[in-house]
Parts: C-alpha cells; structure tokens; sequence
C-alpha cells in the first residue's frame, strides 16, 4: 500500500482501524474496523454522509460494534504486542479503493472511495449491517455526488475544498448558542407543516 496515494483522513481511518483491531485483541483488521473507523471519525465525511442520507451513525456503530464484539480474540504468549495484520477482505476492499478513485478520475484515494469499495465488496456480516440501515452504492453516491458537486480529489485534504457539514448541515449547538434558534414552543403548525414535507 502506497501511503502517498492516500488522503489524510483515509490514512486516519486506517490507522483507526488498526487500534480498533487492537483493543479488541484481534489478530488482523477487518472489515468491520475499517468502516467503523470511516463512520466514527471526527469531522469526517462518511458520518455526515450518513446523516444526510437520514441514517443514525451511532445507531449503525452500535450494530459493528456487536459484530466486532464476536470476532475472536487472540491473547497470550504467541501474540506479538501491537501487531496487527490486514484481513483478505480488507485488502480486496484497499484494492477497489484504489478503483474507485481512478473511475472518479481522483489524484488520491479518499474515504469516499474507501466507503464505496466496502459497500460494493462487503463481506456477509458488513452486508447485514449495510442492508439493515439502508446503506446502498446509489443512495451514498447520491448524497455523495451533492456534497462533492464536480471537485476532484486533487490534495490530500480534500474536506477543506468540500466541507460536507458546513455546506450542507448546521451545528445545531453552536447555533443555540448563539441564540439563532427560535423557540419552539407555540409553532406547532410549523412544526407539523416541517414534519409532513420531511416524510413525504
């Protein structure tokens, strides 16, 4: 794996991944680690993705973390400390990154690219998972394609050019904070007008 090739949130992820991989005394990263790693990271674009495709991230963590829960542990005098391998899947899924970055015309491999190459090469239990919430090669290259409009991945921080959060959503806290949300309380026409266009 050419780190050079690789952006440096996808490069977090993996190092993510692997710690993930550790705590839970696993000999190799899987699947499950990475994506977990893509969706959990902070300010990341994979969760804000997931939050526009109307998905809770803490709720699809909550399910890898009951499958990552059931990946054997390996402890004792044979393991070597702070050694991790890279599972097949996982390699398979670097590979079809790396695809998925050349359709896209992209310089550099990104978690967008990373994200794509799991849906579309998931292994039985990351399938569940995705199929549970939802979680589709069409409905993330929607969301996807509105957040990245016509950029191109030509740095290796390609968030700055495509801030997902600050583009498209809002902090909800820091806008209480500063007083911009009206209250709520005696709007209920507006509310339940808000609530029949979001469920059409």
């Amino acid at each position: 794996m050419n780190t050079r090739q690789y952006t440096q949130k996808s490069l977090e992820a993996i190092e993510r991944a692997q710690q993930i991989a550790l705590e839970n005394g696993n000999m190799q990263i899987e699947q499950e680690h990475l994506l977990y790693a893509l969706i959990d990271q902070d300010d990341g674009l994979i969760g804000q993705l997931l939050i526009k495709m109307n998905i809770d991230a803490d709720d699809v963590l909550a399910a890898l973390d009951n499958v990552i829960a059931k990946i054997p542990r390996v402890s004792g005098p044979g393991r070597e400390p702070g050694k991790v391998y890279i599972s097949q899947s996982v390699d398979k899924t670097m590979n079809a990154a790396e695809k998925e970055a050349k359709q896209m015309t992209d310089e550099y491999i990104s978690v967008e690219h990373i994200m794509l190459a799991i849906i579309t090469n998931a292994t039985d239990s990351t399938k569940q998972i995705l199929n549970q919430y939802g979680i589709t090669k069409n409905a993330f290259l929607d969301v996807l394609k509105k957040v990245r409009s016509h950029n191109r991945v030509t740095t290796d921080s390609p968030e700055a050019t495509y801030d997902a959060l600050k583009k498209y959503g809002y902090d909800l806290v820091e806008r209480a904070r500063a007083q911009k949300i009206g209250p709520v309380i005696g709007r209920d026409a507006e509310i339940r007008n808000t609530i029949r266009i979001l469920s059409r």
